[in-house]
């Protein structure tokens, strides 16, 4: 399935260059493309030089722009807005129909940009780990909490601590032979990348979860995961990306459970069994 364009170059539009915004916001303001249409054609009407189009092209993470063009010609309209703006005259039923459709809207945005070959990496990366280090700060903790919660559930060994000095440390004993899952919405919080650093001196296996394509962080993954989000007046943006994030983090827990059903399911009754100890 081709990768929804307007999703993906949403992503990366912040960080593009002046000549990439140029191409990025000529193929928005399109409806559709021609089959037909050559490399050529599409540098002219972009008015910037074929050479451009495909380092363009490769930046969005195409091969070639025979790839980039087959995105083009799935590019579909949108019927409504993909966020939408609340406004103080709102009644409340319609402020929430608004917030719900957002999140609904973020959640179909990010499902069309992954691939069955990112998802398949990340699932090998995460089932090879002797030991799943997860790390996320302020409201990206909360989505590296989550992904604690759930893969607790599983046979894979799983760190994860709030405190910033103690996600330090845990990164600072991970190897090559475990897997690392990082969290930001910004791909640039200083923290963050600090983490990956020290990650990725010791050739520690890096799954990125972050919103923008080409951020520091997530040109640093081995597998790169993309949350939409766009601000809004009153929601900041990565409250649309945490809702994305999290259901980004389920996919990943639901794929290690199911590809090692009969370890999960053993581990899920143990569970199941002391917290119902607990409830009598």
């Amino acid at each position: 399935m081709p990768q929804n364009i307007d999703s993906l170059i949403h992503s990366y539009y912040d960080h593009l260059s002046e000549k990439y915004k140029q191409i990025a916001d000529y193929i928005l303001k399109q409806a559709s493309f021609d089959p037909e249409l050559t490399i050529q054609e599409f540098a002219a009407d972009c008015q910037v030089s074929t050479a451009t189009i495909s380092r363009f092209a490769k930046a969005l993470g195409f091969t070639n722009f025979q790839a980039f063009k087959l995105a083009l010609l799935a590019k579909e309209p949108l019927q409504s807005p993909l966020f939408h703006e609340i406004s103080e005259q709102d009644s409340f039923v319609t402020m929430a129909e608004k917030i719900f459709s957002s999140n609904s809207n973020a959640l179909q945005a990010t499902w069309s940009l992954l691939t069955e070959t990112q998802l398949q990496k990340a699932v090998n990366l995460i089932n090879h780990a002797k030991l799943l280090g997860l790390f996320g700060l302020g409201a990206s903790g909360i989505v590296a909490q989550d992904g604690y919660h759930k893969f607790l559930r599983t046979t894979i060994p799983t760190v994860y601590n709030q405190d910033y000095h103690m996600q330090l440390m845990q990164a600072t004993k991970l190897t090559d032979a475990d897997c690392a899952i990082i969290i930001s919405h910004s791909g640039q919080n200083k923290d963050a990348l600090e983490l990956a650093r020290i990650l990725k001196e010791r050739h520690v296996p890096l799954i990125v979860i972050t919103s923008f394509g080409n951020s520091t962080l997530a040109n640093l993954g081995d597998i790169t995961l993309l949350s939409i989000s766009e601000e809004t007046n009153y929601r900041a943006e990565a409250l649309h990306a945490l809702i994305a994030q999290i259901s980004l983090i389920d996919s990943l827990f639901m794929m290690v459970a199911i590809s090692n059903s009969d370890q999960t399911e053993q581990t899920f009754q143990e569970i199941r069994t002391e917290i119902d100890r607990t409830r009598h």
